[in-house]
Order: C-alpha cells, then structure tokens, then sequence
C-alpha cells in the first residue's frame, strides 16, 4: 500500500525578523473592524484580553502606520477601530494566504505518494558542489535533436555556452530571457595566459586570490562584470605563467561541463 501525503503549513509575515501578521492576529484584526470592540473581538477570536492586547501592541509597534485606533463617543462609550492601513494589512495577508494555500495544494496533488515528496523535499535542500554558479539571461537556445546549446548572457555581456540534454531542457522549462545559473566545477576547465583555441566558453579575468599544495594551484578570478570565477589545474599547466594577484589570466570550458540550475 502506498502511503499517501499531503502538505499543510502556518504562514506568518515577518518584519525586521519579528513576527508580525500571523493567522491569529489577522483573525483579531478582523474581528475588531466587525465589532469595534477589543474585548469582544479577543472573545470571538479565541484570546484572552491580554494577550489580544499585547498582540496589538506588537503589531502596532512593528507597522509603518498604526493598524488600530481608539475611538470614543457611541453606545458603549468607546472602542477599538481599524485604521487604513489596518484593513491594508487584513487584505494582503489574505490575498497571500489564499495564494499559499493554492500552491501547498499544488504540491499535495503533484507529490501526494510520500517517496516523492521526501524527493522534492530533498530537492529544495539540495546545495551544489559546483564552486562556480554565474547568473546570466538566456540570449538563444538551439534544440538539435537529444542536445540542447543555450547561450547565456552575463551581467557583463559575456557569452556563456551550455550543452544539456533535450530532455532536460524540456524538465526545466528553459525559455528565451529567463535567468539562469550556469554551473560550473572548478576542476572542469582549463588555464592559460592567453585564449586557447578550440574551447566553446573563453572567459578572460584577473587574478584575485591564489592558493595551492604540492601538486595543484586554485585561482580565483574576476570577470569584466565583477563575477568571480575559481579554476583548479595542475601545477605544472601553469608553469612560467604571471600568477599574481591583478594578472591576467583566461578560463577555458566545454559547453558540456556547463551545468544549468534554475530558480
């Protein structure tokens, strides 16, 4: 029998890393814009007075512009009222409540069988070992056949090549002008004084930090738009090379070691 999973989660709306709209208190806020009482809306929502008057106080504290009022004069000789911007925050939070909700459903639909939710739970946690993740807008994307090239334009207006499968370009739903991550592993590429010939990707910087042992030698190094780039070669690719720090140096690397990693 395959167990089956579903996906529920509390939303709360942090300011300045305080708790500031939760579910609670938004009922709290209702119930005052319903009755213009405090103590009947504290009734009504399940808290006592205190702590529906503390929760007041923080929220008020915590916003921009007070979310309640005293009022006076009426029937019971005085109350509690929301102020504009008091309804403001009741409205957002439940326009975003509503749409959290829609997407938790989504995902409870999509991965209800529970392997696969412990998989995409694992997916979302996942961190990569690539040391080189450069953000860039993809500029084309040519499908030929079970391979898949995407040019992808830095910050800096540098062309970086990728070649993935089909299939996963198809997965991730790769369009022209979205931002992505092209990945790369340090080890990967290839280090030279000058452009080498032959190479999809011929990325020029200058050097910002060496490090070595006894065999190998880590560069980092800064593109033209400030992205940094770590290569690792062995020590005796770069031997008579200029490797202080402000040389210049050039990263080589196939399109197909280019990973791509969307948001």
């Amino acid at each position: 029998m395959t167990d089956t999973a579903s996906l529920s989660g509390t939303l709360w709306l942090n300011k300045d890393t305080h708790n500031y709209l939760g579910s609670k208190r938004i009922a709290l806020l209702e119930q005052i814009e319903q009755t213009g009482s405090l103590t009947k809306a504290a009734k009504l929502a399940g808290m006592s007075y205190k702590s529906a008057w503390d929760a007041l106080t923080t929220m008020n504290n915590l916003a921009d512009q007070p979310l309640t009022h005293a009022a006076t004069g009426g029937r019971d000789g005085g109350g509690t009222q929301l102020t504009e911007a008091g309804s403001r925050a009741v409205q957002l939070y439940r326009t975003i409540e509503a749409e959290h909700a829609r997407v938790l459903e989504k995902l409870s639909d999509k991965y209800a069988d529970y392997d696969q939710l412990v998989v995409l739970l694992q997916r979302l946690a996942m961190r990569t070992s690539a040391r080189n993740n450069l953000r860039g807008k993809v500029v084309d994307i040519d499908m030929r056949g079970l391979l898949t090239s995407l040019q992808i334009q830095l910050p800096s207006g540098l062309i970086i090549e990728s070649v993935i499968t089909s299939d996963s370009a198809f997965s991730l739903v790769i369009q022209k002008g979205q931002q992505v991550f092209a990945l790369i592993k340090a080890p990967c590429m290839v280090l030279a004084p000058k452009p080498l010939s032959g190479y999809d990707n011929i990325l020029p910087g200058t050097v910002v930090k060496m490090t070595q042992d006894d065999s190998m030698i880590e560069l980092e190094l800064e593109l033209a738009g400030g992205e940094q780039l770590s290569a690792v070669v062995e020590k005796k690719t770069l031997e008579g090379c200029d490797l202080s720090i402000g040389a210049q140096m050039v990263a080589h690397v196939a399109a197909s070691q280019v990973l791509i990693g969307v948001e």
